[in-house]
């Protein structure tokens, strides 16, 4: 029976950039949206993992579920990643185009590997207030 991959990192954000020297840029790291009003659309998401104990070939999928109804509002695969070096890491980065949130609320980001769910995550929709509008100068 081989042994599950182990979660090192597991962060959310704006963007992941791999460098030319493979280098990962994670850029915009976030727990949180912010919206005066829902619906609201975020433009852009990405998903930086770093995972131990891979040896073998392995389906990486990540899905944005709204767990109350089950919905997956976003999803993104990468396939047939071959690793056979299980004493060093696997790290990887995936960009999602941008997710519409209907409503406030706690929505999960699933990490699956090879169909079976490795890893939850949670990204927090909270209404907040608008800023106020900037006083207008005197004699307008």
């Amino acid at each position: 029976m081989k042994a599950s991959p182990k979660v090192k990192a597991f962060l959310i954000c704006d963007q992941v950039i791999r460098s030319q020297d493979f280098k990962y840029s994670i850029i915009g790291v976030f727990k949180r949206v912010h919206a005066p009003t829902f619906p609201v659309f975020h433009a852009r998401f990405g998903v930086y993992f770093m995972l131990g104990e891979l040896n073998g070939r392995y389906d990486f999928t990540i899905e944005f579920v709204e767990p109350l109804e089950g919905h997956v509002l976003g999803r993104a695969e990468l396939r047939g990643i071959e690793h056979t070096k299980p004493l060093e890491d696997f790290e990887t980065g995936i960009n999602l185009p941008g997710l519409q949130f209907m409503r406030e609320g706690t929505f999960e980001v699933h990490l699956k590997v090879n169909g079976e769910l490795l890893h939850v995550d949670t990204l927090q929709a909270i209404k907040v207030e608008p800023p106020p509008a900037p006083p207008r100068p005197p004699g307008s």
